[in-house]
């Protein structure tokens, strides 16, 4: 079994997604996700971290999750991916207990990464769109700093390697380098289909779907973090994911554009040192690398750097408006008229009552 455990913003949605979109066609040739449903390893990984309370969730709900999905890969003919970039951070402790219930499989560890510059600006938009109103600023201060927790506690290789591989030897660690920015979306695919041991090229991991986590413009950050400044944790989880996250964000801010965000350019040349020593010791452990290590190193920025917490107010006000606008239109959509058979009933989304369509209690289910 393969045992995919990041790092976050490496690629980790698209390639989930991708494996979820060809499941019967990748249990033809002897492979499957963990299972019945992709949501069921983000509560699995939940558990193994212990974060119900960030999340939303009670243990009680989530409690006995992973050890199902271990049992099941159990026993499957073939190899079971149970992919979450969350494992990443586990604590030893946890990893521990999630090994343990791994016991008597064949594990493959895969750890999928890309240049630390761009993890930097990732990892803070996909905090913000988590809820935090962190400033760029401080979020990059804490990076320069190198302290264990937060970011590095998600990117550092090395640490994640050390403490996920004491059960795994190093010629089933595979590390799946992420291409650089502009690379055809196939290059990730091919190369984890690589560690895994299927041919990715068999199957087109791209779709007419919308991109997973679609990254956002510096404006859009900019307004998405002021709102939540305001907001103050007055949406928790999981109402926030859905409703913030997914439609204001994903959905209007999304579909605006402006320059992305950019490391500075004396954060990006400690990174690339940083990123050059891990390459190293990497090397030096035999693990099986996917792609080329040199594609980690960050290049510095073209351009002259622009500030994330800095952008033109005008611009600012111009996109807040303008996803304002989009959210009174959605808000304002009629509801469907009910089919027949299905029964009009009233549920609450974000705040308001939303009527959804079930069908008469009467009406058979198969």
């Amino acid at each position: 079994m393969v045992l995919h455990v990041g790092t976050p913003k490496s690629g980790t949605t698209f390639l989930q997604r991708a494996l979820w979109r060809h499941q019967e066609e990748l249990d033809a040739v002897g492979v499957t996700c963990a299972g019945r449903r992709h949501f069921e390893m983000f509560h699995a990984a939940i558990e193994v971290r212990g974060s119900y309370a960030f999340w939303g969730r009670s243990q009680e709900e989530l409690e006995g999750t992973w050890q199902r999905l271990c049992d099941e890969a159990r026993g499957y003919p073939g190899t079971t991916i149970m992919s979450h970039e969350l494992l990443g951070a586990a604590r030893r402790e946890q990893i521990d207990d999630a090994m343990a219930a791994l016991e008597g499989l064949d594990v493959h560890l895969v750890v999928t990464a890309r240049d630390l510059a761009r993890q930097v600006t990732s990892d803070w938009q996909e905090r913000v769109k988590n809820g935090n109103a962190t400033t760029f600023e401080a979020f990059a201060s804490s990076v320069g700093e190198q302290k264990p927790s937060g970011f590095w506690r998600n990117q550092h290789l090395v640490s994640i390697f050390d403490r996920w591989t004491r059960y795994v030897p190093p010629e089933k660690v595979h590390l799946v380098v992420g291409p650089p920015s502009g690379a055809a979306p196939d290059v990730l695919w091919r190369r984890f289909g690589e560690a895994v041991g299927f041919d990715a090229g068999a199957f087109d991991p791209t779709s007419v779907e919308a991109p997973a986590n679609q990254t956002l413009g510096a404006v859009q950050v900019s307004v998405l973090r002021r709102v939540n400044e305001v907001l103050d944790g007055r949406i928790p989880q999981p109402t926030y994911s859905r409703v913030v996250k997914r439609v204001f964000a994903q959905s209007m801010l999304a579909a605006q554009s402006s320059p992305p965000a950019q490391c500075p350019p004396e954060l990006v040349e400690k990174l690339a040192q940083i990123a050059k020593r891990q390459n190293k010791r990497i090397a030096e452990r035999g693990y099986r690398v996917h792609g080329d290590l040199a594609e980690l190193v960050p290049a510095p920025p073209s351009g002259a750097w622009i500030d994330p917490d800095a952008v033109d107010p005008t611009q600012e006000t111009a996109a807040a408006v303008a996803a304002i606008a989009d959210l009174l239109v959605e808000r304002a959509a009629p509801d469907p008229e009910p089919e027949p058979g299905l029964v009009p009933t009233a549920r609450r989304v974000g705040g308001r009552v939303r009527r959804r369509l079930t069908r008469n209690r009467n009406t058979k289910v198969d």
